[in-house]
């Protein structure tokens, strides 16, 4: 009995431990500031969205990219990003001004391994016919522009002709030499200009129109795609030619490839090297030792060992950016032991190490690697760039290649303003200070000084759960946004839904007749199951919420889940405390000051009729003890 006395105040002891122990940690830890941290919608930041290359991804295609996707987010300690399937395409959000890792994170960093070929023998009888198709087509599909594929045309027309007169005369050169050593008294020839080249082929194909909508933009790249699979993974030799000609011009000027990692396996390729801006030709990536069939596993980035340390950086002792792997020994065939054969064999050779169809490193294999031992990849990188790599093979190749919304290689990387978030905010919260005014009123005006028992559990709840949320943004990344805001809202006003509850139960048991102090226990003890299973009934929804939506209504399930958990807290901790203190009290107790006047006048008006049934009842038994002795 003396415990249940001690309650209330022991419970509103504990609710005050608990909230100066989460804002002790809000003040004395972290950045010391009660700020929670704010979704791209409320402070800006960066959203890049991701359209798939090629063909029509899967369902588990996306997904597992996703997956992969947000690791990198993850290993790169971009907090509070979220990564979300949108139809077919990917979106990735961040929030806050230092985003600059989330633009280059749709790289698909597909690392293949490709022996490098010799020049390939054209046919010259077709070379020149087979250049002016294939300038042709990168002019259509917009990988030259007109004037770029001309350009080609004319220096490949000029030293055409230069070649042809040097074989006409080939002792013209070495005359003119020997005229400007011995012939000293001879004066000096103006300079020539250069020869116009004659019968230059003309570019005669027009780029094709921008395409009207999301839909004609796949299908173009699709096109883009095929047609640069068909050019620069061509198996002729007079292709192959043809397209290291036009790769050769075209990685002079520009770093990005197209193809974007959508070259095949199993068919050579023609792609740039942008440390020397020179064009090779690759051999088709090796298959596993043992594998014989064309579409089995080959040494690509999946073979790489992710449970093994994946270093970038600066390394001294060779004064180069280094970035060190090693190939998984686990199952038969594994990327280990290929890549010791293959060094062997390819001893004062190179073997490319591409990344989205674009050499990164074409190293000389200087001596062979041993099965399980780590491998260095060494070339022209920066720091960032480096680590980048390195955190890109720690967390896996994506499944899929991916560009932006226009084409743009890696995705489309949209700073997103904060003016919008704000101003909803501001809106949002004009109206919630409106909404809370409202509330005062109708709570003042029904449950008259006994409404501040309302208000102050709805102060509890607000100070706790924002006290929270400032922790979660430390210590997991949450960011707080508009539909997180609508989640609170939402679960904020369950608290005063149970301050109802309760209030209604001992009104109930005040009509009973019973004293306001009796009433107040026993309404709580009836009240008690009721607020437990309306909460519980939320949390179980706002839990399925979670786990089966994406993006913004994700947030809204977390706060709501997390306010309706807290309304249970402050519930038991503060609400029911406060009004059992407060029934303790005679000045509480009065009709004017809880609000339960008619409450009272009811059960005033039940014991009168139970009075008067009582003494009707005397009346009856004496006037039939009168009958019966009239009868005797």
């Amino acid at each position: 009995m003396k415990g249940k006395k001690r309650w209330p105040a022991r419970a509103l002891a504990l609710f005050a431990i608990i909230v100066i122990g989460v804002y002790a940690l809000v003040f004395f830890t972290g950045s010391k500031t009660a700020e929670p941290k704010l979704g791209i919608d409320l402070q800006g930041g960066t959203r890049v969205t991701l359209v798939p290359q090629g063909d029509e991804p899967t369902s588990e295609q996306l997904q597992d990219a996703r997956n992969i996707l947000e690791n990198r987010v993850n290993g790169m300690g971009v907090s509070g990003a979220s990564v979300v399937v949108d139809g077919n395409t990917i979106v990735i959000e961040a929030a806050g001004d230092d985003t600059t890792e989330i633009r280059n994170i749709g790289q698909t960093s597909q690392l293949f391994f490709r022996p490098v070929l010799d020049p390939p023998a054209a046919d010259s009888t077709k070379v020149d016919g087979v250049i002016l198709d294939m300038v042709n087509e990168w002019v259509k599909y917009g990988v030259f522009s007109a004037q770029e594929g001309q350009t080609v045309l004319t220096q490949l027309a000029a030293r055409k002709q230069a070649a042809e007169k040097e074989a006409a005369n080939p002792e013209a050169g070495s005359q003119e030499g020997q005229e400007g050593q011995e012939g000293k008294d001879i004066a000096p020839k103006e300079e020539e200009q250069p020869e116009e080249p004659k019968d230059v082929p003309q570019v005669t194909a027009q780029p094709l129109p921008e395409p009207n909508g999301p839909v004609e933009a796949t299908e173009r790249r699709q096109e883009t795609t095929d047609m640069l699979r068909r050019t620069r993974q061509s198996t002729d030799p007079t292709e192959q030619f043809a397209a290291l000609t036009l790769m050769s011009a075209r990685c002079m000027g520009q770093i990005t490839d197209p193809l974007a990692g959508s070259d095949k396996a199993e068919l050579p390729l023609v792609a740039c090297d942008p440390t020397s801006g020179q064009a090779l030709l690759l051999d088709e990536v090796p298959l596993l030792d043992g594998v014989t069939e064309a579409d089995g596993p080959r040494l690509t980035g999946e073979q790489i060992d992710t449970s093994r340390s994946i270093t970038g950086g600066f390394n001294p002792q060779s004064s180069q950016m280094e970035i060190s792997f090693a190939f998984s020994q686990a199952g038969q065939p594994n990327g280990s032991e290929t890549w010791a054969r293959l060094t062997s064999e390819m001893l004062q050779k190179q073997i490319a190490i591409t990344l989205d169809s674009q050499v990164i490193s074409a190293p000389v294999i200087q001596g062979a690697t041993p099965v399980g031992s780590a491998t260095s990849i060494t070339g022209n990188f920066t720091q960032e760039e480096a680590e980048n790599l390195a955190n890109n093979l720690r967390y896996g190749a994506l499944p899929l290649s991916f560009a932006g919304e226009n084409g743009e290689p890696g995705g489309t990387a949209l700073s997103v303003p904060p003016s919008l978030g704000q101003a909803s905010l501001k809106a949002g919260l004009y109206a919630g200070l409106v909404g809370l005014a409202l509330v005062a009123l109708f709570v003042f005006a029904y449950y008259r000084l006994y409404g501040l028992i309302s208000l102050a559990s709805l102060v509890a709840a607000g100070a706790l759960v924002y006290g929270t949320l400032v922790l979660l943004g430390r210590w997991i990344g949450y960011s707080l946004d508009l539909s997180g805001i609508a989640g609170l809202v939402i679960g904020i006003g369950a608290t005063a839904d149970s301050f109802i509850v309760i209030y209604e139960r001992i009104k109930d048991e005040v009509r009973k007749g019973k004293t306001f102090r009796s009433a107040t226990a026993s309404g709580w003890e009836r009240a008690k199951d009721t607020v437990v299973t309306g909460n519980m009934v939320t949390l179980i929804a706002a839990v399925i919420i979670y786990f089966l939506a994406v993006g913004d209504v994700k947030g809204f399930a977390f706060t709501m889940g997390l306010t309706t958990v807290f309304d249970l807290v402050v519930t038991f901790l503060v609400t029911a405390p406060l009004m059992i203190i407060a029934s303790r009290n005679s000045f509480w107790s009065k009709p004017s000051v809880n609000g339960m006047g008619k409450a009272f006048k009811t059960a005033e008006a039940r014991r009168a009729e139970a009075s008067i049934g009582e003494h009707n009842g005397v009346d009856k038994l004496e006037l039939q003890a009168a009958a019966e002795n009239e009868e005797i």
